[in-house]
């Protein structure tokens, strides 16, 4: 499973801003620039770049404990090893698209530095998913909601659809599907097929959320040498 990046409390007024420049200019690349001194592993390791995208999550400054925005990371740089005439054209790029910027900061606050220059594309809004459902890829827990801004995590990457549809909860989703059909089956077979005729051919998807628990691996192993291959019911070869 991929490792993705999840960048915790960025400024929603500069993700609104790379996302109405980025309406003109789909194919440009925009910045972020997280406050810490601190190299981001991940992306120094792995040089992303368009061919070889690293995927981003991320939430904002007023919703921490939702990831409300995801984009395609498509490059990096370490701001110490950035040369003048080099800042000069970056810092042209931020004030011509990411305005409220206004440059690209090599320290903030009382000469703290910022290291971190992340490139990104195909910036997006998604529907509210919880911090909860992303696992980190460090000890395979989810994340918890952080009560301050600041800090990242190497996260796991979801599937497309997350985000992208609307959210139910499993048991208001099974409740509405057993109404419905006790509804249906008191019509006659001439209404359904009425409306089955006007119906979509594909189901609404909806992102459903379920309480799990997370089984013991051991238990399970157990079980299975003791069964040796037979189903503990019946006594036939499973």
């Amino acid at each position: 499973m991929p490792t993705a990046l999840f960048i915790n409390g960025v400024f929603e007024v500069t993700l609104k801003e790379i996302l109405s420049a980025q309406s003109k200019e789909p194919s440009a690349a925009f910045f972020l620039q997280p406050y810490a001194g601190e190299k981001i592993k991940l992306l120094g390791d792995s040089h992303p770049s368009p061919g070889n995208p690293i995927r981003l999550y991320i939430t904002v400054t007023d919703s921490l404990a939702f990831v409300s925005f995801r984009a395609l990371i498509v490059g990096w740089r370490d701001k110490r090893h950035i040369d003048t005439q080099e800042l000069e054209r970056l810092n042209q790029s931020v004030r011509q698209r990411q305005p409220s910027e206004r440059e690209i900061y090599l320290t903030v606050g009382k000469a703290k530095p910022c290291v971190n220059l992340i490139q990104i594309s195909k910036l997006e809004r998604i529907k509210e998913v919880p911090v909860s459902c992303f696992v980190k890829e460090s000890d395979g827990k989810p994340l918890r909601r952080r009560t301050r801004s600041g800090g990242w995590s190497y996260v796991y990457e979801q599937p497309e659809w997350l985000g992208t549809s609307a959210t139910a909860v499993e048991c208001d989703v099974r409740r509405e599907l057993e109404r419905e059909v006790e509804k249906s089956l008191n019509d006659t077979a001439s209404d359904r097929l009425k409306r089955l005729a006007l119906a979509p051919r594909k189901p609404e998807a909806i992102q459903v959320l379920a309480q799990a628990f997370r089984r013991n691996a051991d238990v399970i192993a157990e079980v299975l040498g003791r069964a040796d291959g037979k189903c503990e019911r019946c006594g036939a070869a499973a």
